[in-house]
């Protein structure tokens, strides 16, 4: 190889490194490209040695594979300006660079006026328009890779004579792709590719791998957009790969369909107006990045996840979906489905809500994110964004969604949307099963547990209760200190050991206070495991010995503190008998004493003497035990201050006599005997 011919070729691959304007100014006439054909390794298809026409009649398809042919590895074949019919699928397999001169972003405001490639008129024969198969000496291929693998740049294929497009992927005849990837490919390069209205899919790579797409722009076609992998598991899947600003729209099917995705990052990639899904993910989600990607009036989802266990990490950042689900209701703008979904990340994603471009049709989508089908390990995690749906911003079946800060949520009704603003963080999971929040000291065990605990829920508001757990150094629980029963609202505190439950330091007064709101309600309830147990006591700091205990009977004892003993009681002696049994009881302070109430069946009263006649008093507190004691009170008649006891009837009355003469006023008072 001449020095001349390798610094021409080292040219041209840097100008292709500069983006379209640099390459558009490269490759910007026949004659140009013609003239470069010797010293670069370009091959044009319209050279006499090939002798393609683009005519938009005459089959292309011999010359166009000659020049295929004759490039080899890290060749470049070159279209000028035309429209070349071909009547079977161009072959690649060989690093081979396929290089026109198309850039438009929408095919169908252009309409194709100047250079493209289409299948033959009612004679195509074949599966795509370019099949790409795998190098035929893996061994040259490899050693070759510097100069990488098949790559298509500026190219626009119009499918629109291979078969009548008809709604949701019907076909009439075998469909035809536009670029088919055979299984075995690696290092697809695509830059700047327009691929519309064929009757298959606009990419069609199975089981191949190691992928850079750029502008890549699959739009009206029969069947998806773009897809690896199809919904029967088939096909290897999309493996190392990144797709950047590409394009997926009106297509009868999914814009995007990915089965398995392994270490493939979207960026800034959009799907509008497709039949289905705007992203079909489904599969075993091994890694996959996608970032700004945006959905615009899908006729289901606008992304689908439908996952497989044994996958990991799938992580949305910054992606829109608006608009989609117009082919009915409980369609979503985000849907997390299938067996498993451990590592799905929606960072700074949202959801909008809209009908068609003229104000048509209903609004959708129902919901901002569903989740469905997941085990209850499954976990998808929500930071930041805007989720709206019809129904409801979120459809959380699988209860799996967490909810993290900055997550707001809105329903679109008939008058507008309705937002819910709250900054919420949800821990959801299936009834029956723990939901903890959970709290770590880094690198060792965990040291508490915020749980709803698996207690269950029969329909009655009960199970499912909260609860603080409380955990040991080497991460094993010791004891639920707090719980809080769901159908009551009753909080138990319960703790082992003879550390008290709660303790409570006030630097303020009082240190607990109780205001009880409901009329007739009830202050402090005390349950005693035993007739032992204690319902309060009370100590000065420094005491070893509680200076006042209730017992749970309501038996107060009283003590001086420090080590000494409770020596004074006092509580319930029997029915209907308060007192101590073992303490007196004294009035401390002058003027204070004992008063007792007087009137029917009293133990206190007053009565008049009539002389030696008896006088009766009724009461029923009168005991044939009863110790009666009288005193004038004020004297009347002839009064001779003896006044007596003449007889009793026990808990009916009791009889007074005194002298003759003596009417006098005699106080009388019943005590009984302890």
């Amino acid at each position: 190889m001449s020095t001349a011919r390798t610094s021409r070729r080292r040219l041209l691959a840097s100008a292709a490194g500069l983006g379209g304007a640099a390459l558009a100014t490269t490759v910007a006439t026949a004659d140009e490209a013609a003239a470069a054909d010797a010293l670069a390794g370009w091959l044009n298809v319209k050279d006499s040695a090939y002798g393609a026409l683009g005519d938009d009649s005459a089959d292309d398809q011999p010359a166009i594979q000659k020049a295929i042919d004759a490039a080899g590895q890290g060749g470049t074949v070159y279209f000028p300006p035309g429209k070349y019919r071909i009547a079977s699928p161009l072959k690649l397999s060989l690093g081979v660079t396929l290089r026109g001169d198309w850039n438009p972003h929408f095919p169908v405001r252009t309409n194709m006026p100047d250079s493209f490639l289409r299948p033959g008129i009612g004679n195509f024969t074949g599966e795509a328009l370019i099949v790409i198969d795998p190098a035929p000496a893996q061994g040259a291929y490899i050693d070759s890779a510097y100069r990488g693998g098949p790559r298509l740049y500026g190219l626009a294929l119009d499918g629109r004579d291979t078969l009548t497009k008809v709604p949701d992927g019907a076909t009439v005849g075998d469909p035809i792709d536009g670029v088919r990837i055979n299984p075995g490919v690696k290092d697809v390069g695509m830059d700047k590719v327009t691929i519309w209205r064929f009757t298959g899919n606009g990419v069609n790579a199975q089981n191949a791998a190691a992928f850079q797409f750029n502008q890549v722009h699959c739009v009206d076609n029969n069947l998806h957009g773009f897809t690896w992998g199809d919904s029967q598991g088939t096909g290897g899947g999309l493996v190392d790969a990144d797709l950047f600003q590409c394009y997926s729209q009106g297509n009868s099917l999914h814009g995007y369909d990915i089965l398995n995705p392994n270490a493939v990052t979207m960026v800034d990639c959009r799907s509008e107006w497709n039949g289905r899904h705007g992203y079909n993910i489904t599969g075993i989600n091994y890694s996959m990045v996608v970032v700004g990607c945006n959905t615009d009036r899908s006729g289901q989802d606008g992304f689908h996840v439908s996952t497989s266990a044994g996958g990991r990490f799938i992580q949305f950042l910054g992606c829109l979906a608006k608009r989609d689900g117009k082919t009915g209701t409980g369609w979503s703008g985000f849907s997390i489905t299938g067996s498993a979904a451990e590592g799905v990340v929606l960072t700074g994603c949202s959801t909008s809500t809209g009908r068609n471009d003229d104000n048509t049709g209903d609004y959708s989508p129902s919901y901002g994110i569903t989740t469905s089908a997941l085990n209850s390990a499954s976990c998808v995690s929500l930071v930041g964004g805007e989720y709206v749906g019809v129904t409801a911003p979120f459809n959380d079946a699988g209860a799996v969604v967490v909810r993290h800060s900055g997550v707001t949520a809105g329903t679109h009704t008939d008058t507008g949307i309705t937002w819910d603003k709250s900054d919420v963080h949800m821990v959801s999971g299936a009834a029956g099963t723990t939901r903890d929040v959970q709290f770590w000291s880094r690198g060792k065990n965990r040291r508490w547990a915020l749980r709803t605990t698996d207690t269950a829920e029969s329909g009655a508001g009960d199970g499912s209760d909260f609860a603080l757990v409380r955990y040991a150094d080497d991460g094993t629980a010791i004891d639920t200190p707090v719980t809080v029963r769901r159908n009551t609202g009753r909080i138990t505190l319960g703790q082992s050991g003879t550390t008290p439950g709660v303790v409570v330091n006030a630097t303020a007064s009082p240190g607990v206070s109780l205001v009880q709101t409901q009329a007739a309600g009830q202050g402090y309830s005390v349950t005693g495991a035993d007739t032992a147990s204690r319902a309060f006591q009370s100590q000065v700091t420094g005491d070893s010995i509680n200076r006042f205990a209730m017992d749970i009977a309501g038996t107060q004892s009283f003590g001086p503190g420090g080590s000494t003993g409770r020596d004074t009681s006092w509580g319930r002696l029997g029915a209907a008998q308060v007192g101590s049994a073992d303490s007196d009881i004294v009035a401390g302070l002058a003027g204070k004493g004992i008063k007792v109430k007087e009137g029917t069946n009293a133990k206190m009263g007053t009565l008049t003497l009539n002389g030696a006649t008896a006088v009766t008093v009724a009461t029923t507190a009168v005991t044939a035990t009863s110790r009666i004691f009288l005193t004038v009170q004020a004297p009347g008649g002839t009064p001779a201050g003896i006044a007596y006891v003449s007889a009793r009837t026990a808990g009916t009355s009791f009889s007074v006599k005194g002298v003759a003469g003596d009417t006098s006023t005699v106080a009388w008072l019943i005590v009984e005997p302890a």
